[in-house]
């Protein structure tokens, strides 16, 4: 089951780490471009960036034994992506409601919307 993180409790958990965040994986399916424009940059939060059209090449680099947030501009891509790789055996799976524009309304206005 895919589950809804918003982006406040997504915040919190990153404010209350003391180092970058190991048990979690953080992945932006969104273009190269989108990704240079705006990211969630904490040193706290690791973000794997792989692009939706090649995420089913490179599912194998990231961890199904581990909770997986699942990153995009709204939360349209990244809920397919999260879909797909529940379908591919990856268990506790989250997409991130709103994605970066709400990131950027609720969390950091300096990362712009686009």
């Amino acid at each position: 089951m895919i589950k809804q993180l918003s982006v406040r409790e997504l915040a919190d958990k990153i404010e209350a780490a003391t180092a970058p965040i190991t048990d979690w994986q953080f992945l932006d399916v969104r273009e190269p471009w989108e990704f240079q424009m705006a990211a969630i940059k904490h040193p706290h939060c690791p973000v794997t960036h792989i692009p939706m059209s090649i995420v089913p090449l490179r599912q194998n680099e990231l961890d199904q034994s581990k909770p997986l947030v699942v990153i995009c501009r709204s939360g349209n891509r990244s809920m397919m992506i999260a879909r797909f790789l529940e379908q591919n055996g990856f268990g506790e799976l989250y997409n991130l409601n709103g994605g970066m524009t709400a990131w950027s309304r609720e969390i950091d206005p300096s990362v712009p919307i686009y």
